[in-house]
């Protein structure tokens, strides 16, 4: 595909009837794309659509017809990665790196998937844009989620482009790095049975021996969502679903996700034990980190309401 700057475009609405281009959010299958259609409408703000299934293969709604919240992060990544193409011009050669991440909800508004998929609108604001000569090296993107006239959530994410010599130098300096055959047959264990919020087989987290402020992380080389392609590292949306699903198992209840953070300050290497390290703030607030012998690897923080 030919990527080239995008013009703005007055006087046009959104669509739902089909998805982008699945290169724009790099994902090999079709269904995985949440994204329908992309306006500009200034240099640095962007109207985006997406549509959100009534059900996932990982990500289904709840017994109330609500939304799983990753549904909302999964969204930013997308939205972050299809506005460098598209309204950035930033060729598929370049490497990405998702370096943080957050959303807020407000179970007041948010809407429901009861009867039909969700038609979402989303602003779209770049800022922070940081540029090497024509070439994009990295932007905040921050989002406000609306649905059926509500607004109901918003978002940010922090991406950086890497040009491949550049990246495959930085991924050569971590020596403890296996290759894809090698990772396929040492590093993906059995899951554990069950799970209130994730069916068996999606499932990232066992119990770490005699700590219950730990859960030792599962990496599902073959995953069809998580590892939709072969990566070399494990991907951010696998580490903060492994983590929210540690804190669902510490607690007695059943909480609703309504505001979380990530930031990823070191790549999470395949390959190595890594133990995810509960700590609570509050009662609604719990701080998460992912360890790799010794090291944190991402970390942020989880709100929850009753």
């Amino acid at each position: 595909m030919a990527i080239s700057h995008a013009m703005p475009q007055s006087g046009r609405t959104l669509h739902w009837d089909q998805t982008i281009d699945r290169a724009l959010v790099h994902r090999d299958a079709i269904a995985e794309v949440m994204l329908t259609d992309l306006i500009k409408v200034s240099e640095t703000d962007f109207q985006v659509a997406a549509q959100w299934p009534r059900s996932h293969r990982v990500y289904r709604p709840d017994h109330n017809g609500r939304h799983d919240p990753m549904l909302i992060l999964e969204t930013v990544r997308q939205a972050g990665l299809a506005l460098s193409h598209f309204g950035f011009a930033v060729g598929f050669e370049q490497r990405s790196v998702m370096r943080d991440v957050a959303f807020e909800l407000d179970p007041r508004t948010e809407p429901r998937a009861l009867l039909s998929a969700t038609n979402v609108a989303i602003d779209v604001r770049c800022r922070d844009i940081i540029m090497r000569g024509p070439k994009l090296r990295g932007m905040t993107v921050e989002l406000v989620f609306t649905a059926n006239g509500l607004a109901f959530a918003s978002g940010s994410g922090t991406i950086r482009w890497i040009s491949a010599p550049n990246y495959a130098a930085l991924r050569a300096r971590a020596s403890s790095r296996l290759d894809w055959d090698q990772l396929r047959w040492t590093t993906t264990p059995a899951h554990p049975s069950s799970s209130p919020i994730r069916a068996a087989a999606d499932v990232l987290i066992a119990p770490a021996a005699g700590r219950t402020d730990r859960r030792r992380l599962i990496v599902p080389l073959e995953h069809p969502v998580y590892f939709d392609h072969a990566l070399d590292h494990a991907p951010g949306m696998l580490l903060i679903d492994a983590a929210w699903q540690a804190l669902v198992d510490q607690r007695a209840d059943l909480p609703r996700l309504v505001g979380c953070t990530m930031n990823c300050p070191a790549f999470t290497e395949l390959g190595i034990e890594t133990d995810i390290v509960l700590t609570a703030i509050s009662a609604d607030t719990t701080r998460f980190s992912l360890e790799q012998q010794g090291r944190e690897t991402a970390g942020g923080t989880f709100r929850v309401a009753a």
